[in-house]
């Protein structure tokens, strides 16, 4: 019985390790970025409804909307001393509720490079209306809606 036990517990491990070599060898060399639960408060039209991830380097944060009947994330490049932003929404894919969840350079889901037909609930941002300082998102919607993101 001891026997059997150690041999799965040796397989679990080189499981492991098999799994964590490429995991670290990709977020190290860039080719994966990790997004993070942060804690904050997305508000839409001033009722909450919805969740944050910032990337490890806090260099980008994904807004997630679920005041409709299907979620919407916008992500928002934040970059420079002065603080300047700018924002893609995400279109049919929206950012998980997991606390962590990684997202690679080969398809990334909030490209913005291509014009794929909207969902019928999709409610694109006015980028003219964007306002970012620290710790604040605010921006309006297609639909009329204002979101606002603090953290």
């Amino acid at each position: 019985m001891k026997a059997w036990a150690k041999r799965v517990c040796v397989s679990l491990l080189v499981l492991v390790l098999l799994l964590a070599i490429p995991v670290t060898y990709s977020t190290r060399r860039g080719y994966t970025q990790w997004w993070l639960w942060a804690s904050g408060h997305v508000s839409v039209n001033g009722v909450q409804g919805g969740y944050l991830h910032t990337n490890w380097s806090h260099s980008a944060v994904i807004i997630t909307r679920t005041d409709s009947k299907r979620s919407q994330s916008y992500l928002v490049r934040i970059s420079g001393e002065a603080f300047s932003a700018a924002m893609v929404y995400c279109g049919d894919w929206h950012a998980p509720r997991f606390p962590a969840f990684p997202i690679g350079d080969v398809n990334p889901p909030c490209l913005g490079l291509f014009d794929d037909p909207d969902p019928p609930e999709a409610d694109r941002p006015m980028s003219s209306t964007l306002t970012a300082r620290p710790g604040l998102i605010e921006f309006s919607t297609v639909q009329g809606k204002r979101v606002r993101a603090t953290w």
